[in-house]
C-alpha cells in the first residue's frame, strides 16, 4: 500500500483512502474520474455518493428532483420518474424540467 498524501496514513487504495475517506478517482468502472477536490462527496461525473460506497460498498445517486438515493444503474428514478439518461441514446439529462431529450428529441414522460 501507498502512503496518503492527505493524512500521510498508509491506508491507501487506488481508489480513496480509508483513514481520511478522500476519494482521488470514481470506484464506478465505466466513470473512473479523477477527482481533484478533496473534500468531494459526489462524482461530479456520475453522481456516485462516496460515503455510502466508502462504508457499505453501495453505488447509489441521489435524484435531483426528489432527492431519495437510486441505484446507480436505474435509468429512472423509482419515486418520481425523473430520468437520469435518454432511454434511447444514453445522453445525460441537465434539467429536472426537459420534456425531451436534446440530442435525439425522445420524450421524457
Amino acid at each position: 500500500m501507498e502512503k496518503c498524501p492527505v493524512c500521510k496514513e498508509e491506508k491507501k487504495g487506488k481508489h480513496y483512502c480509508s483513514g481520511c475517506r478522500t476519494v482521488f478517482v470514481c470506484p464506478q468502472q465505466n466513470c473512473e474520474t479523477v477527482i481533484f477536490n478533496r473534500k468531494a462527496r459526489v462524482c461530479p461525473k456520475c453522481g456516485l455518493l462516496f460515503d455510502d460506497y466508502i462504508d457499505h460498498h453501495k453505488m447509489y445517486r441521489q435524484c435531483p428532483k426528489c432527492s431519495k438515493k437510486q441505484g446507480l444503474s436505474d435509468p429512472q428514478c423509482r419515486y418520481c420518474k425523473y430520468w437520469f439518461n435518454c432511454p434511447t441514446c444514453g445522453h445525460k439529462v441537465p434539467s429536472t424540467s426537459m420534456l425531451t431529450c436534446p440530442r435525439c428529441a425522445t420524450s421524457l414522460r
